[in-house]
Parts: C-alpha cells; sequence; structure tokens
C-alpha cells in the first residue's frame, strides 16, 4: 500500500470574505480601536462584505461584471431592509452592537454557503485598464472625498449619541393620569460608561431626592405615591445643580 495523500483545499475569495468579516467586527466593537477605524470597518462589514458573501452563496456560477457588483449592491441593501425590520423586535433595537452582530452573523452563514457550493464560487475576472495619470489622480481624489465624507458622517456627534430615558407612568391597569394614587418612575442608561445620576421626585406634598449609579442599557425602576394633582421627576447627570438633565411629569386633572 502506497503513502497516504493529503490533499489541502485552496483557499477561495469567499474564505477571505469571512476572515475580513471577524477583523472588521473586532476592530468595530472593541474599545482599543479608534473610533474611526471602527466607523470604516462597521461600514465595509455591513455595507461591502456582508454583499459580497450573499451575492457569492445566491449567483449562479458564471455571471458578468456588471450583474456582480449589481447582486452585490442589492443583497447589501436587502440585508440591511431584512435587518431592521428583525433588530427592531430586540429590547436594544437598531443599535450600532446588534447591526454588525447581524451583518457578521449574516457574512459567514453566508460565505459558508459559498464555500459548500464549491471551490469556484461566482467572483468574475475584471480588468481594469492601466489609466493615465491624469484619470488616476481624478479616480483617487473622488475616492478619498468619498471616504471623508464616510468618516464625517459616521463621527457625528449625532451618531449613536449616549443618552439617558426617563418616565413616570401612573401605576393602574389604564396607565390614565385621572384619579391616580401611584405613578412608576424609571431611569435607563444609554451612556458610553457608568454614570451616576440624581433623581428629584415631587409627589405633590413631598420633594424626595436620591442617588442612582446605572451602566449601560442597565434600568432602575421605582413605585412613588402621587399625592397631589400633579407628581413631577427630575433626573440630573451627578449633582442636582443647574437645569435638570430631563424633566416629566403627570397631571391628574
Amino acid at each position: 500500500m502506497g503513502p497516504a495523500v493529503i490533499t489541502r483545499r485552496k483557499l477561495s475569495w469567499i474564505d477571505g470574505v469571512a476572515v475580513a468579516a471577524v477583523a472588521c467586527y473586532l476592530a468595530a466593537v472593541l474599545p482599543i480601536f479608534p473610533n474611526i477605524v471602527g466607523h470604516l470597518a462597521g461600514t465595509v462589514l455591513c455595507f461591502v462584505l456582508a454583499g459580497a458573501a450573499l451575492a457569492g452563496a445566491v449567483m449562479p456560477r458564471q455571471v458578468s461584471t456588471t450583474a456582480w457588483f449589481t447582486a452585490v449592491m442589492a443583497c447589501a441593501i436587502g440585508a440591511g431592509v431584512i435587518g431592521g425590520v428583525l433588530l427592531d423586535y430586540l429590547p436594544s433595537g437598531l443599535v450600532s452592537f446588534n447591526w454588525l452582530s447581524f451583518a457578521l452573523v449574516t457574512t459567514l452563514v453566508s460565505a459558508a454557503v459559498a464555500r459548500l457550493r464549491g471551490p469556484r464560487a461566482p467572483m468574475p475576472r475584471v480588468r481594469v485598464p492601466i489609466p493615465s495619470l491624469t484619470v488616476g489622480m481624478k479616480v483617487l481624489t473622488a475616492l478619498l472625498l468619498l471616504t471623508a465624507a464616510i468618516v464625517i458622517s459616521l463621527s457625528s456627534k449625532n451618531q449613536d449619541r449616549p443618552f439617558t430615558e426617563l418616565w413616570l407612568v401612573p401605576d393602574n391597569p389604564t396607565q390614565l393620569p385621572a384619579g391616580a394614587s401611584r405613578a412608576i418612575v424609571g431611569i435607563k442608561s444609554h451612556e458610553s460608561e457608568v454614570e451616576n445620576f440624581t433623581i428629584v421626585l415631587d409627589t405633590g406634598k413631598r420633594v424626595m431626592t436620591g442617588q442612582v449609579t446605572l451602566r449601560p442599557d442597565e434600568e432602575w425602576t421605582q413605585t412613588i405615591p402621587v399625592e397631589g394633582a400633579k407628581a413631577e421627576a427630575s433626573v440630573y447627570r451627578g449633582d442636582p445643580t443647574g437645569e435638570p438633565y430631563r424633566t416629566v411629569w403627570i397631571d391628574k386633572q
């Protein structure tokens, strides 16, 4: 009997997509990377790698270059639509971590399907003519402007801005303020780190002050009496100085 022959399966482009997806995910979620790097990595994962992996899983073997890139864009948009619908049912909703996790799972599952289809997963060869220096500079400038626009958009202060919820609802079956004798006050932190809050409660006859420390996504609730015509709750970041961060109330009249 001759020696056993061990054959190694060659890596394909879809394997590179899977590895790149994991790398982009880690760069986007780990705090050791700068925000700009994380934003760019998340953009590539959600809008490029997920679409490419899905296209590799569903497209036929022989496709034109135009059909391939059209399929990648269509798959990326489709994954975004489906992901938005599914993630909206989660308690934490449409936050960056959920989007990134969904994109990673979608990419890895699609890459596995494309890999099972065989080593010849569809990836058309694109012949790119060598451009002139002028054309090359124009293309490079356009790419730099596009990259800068993405970075500025994702780095905006309005993107995933930390905030904290505050609510005050009547504690009765109808949750109507008329005739309410008790109410539930609640705070939920969507901050990026542990935050100290001061809660000031006015029951209509008494004013109570308390300290609450919450971790990101942590929630605090308490039932309070409604002793007057109006109950009010205010929350401050840190000490109760200046204007409150948020104020809510219920009016029984």
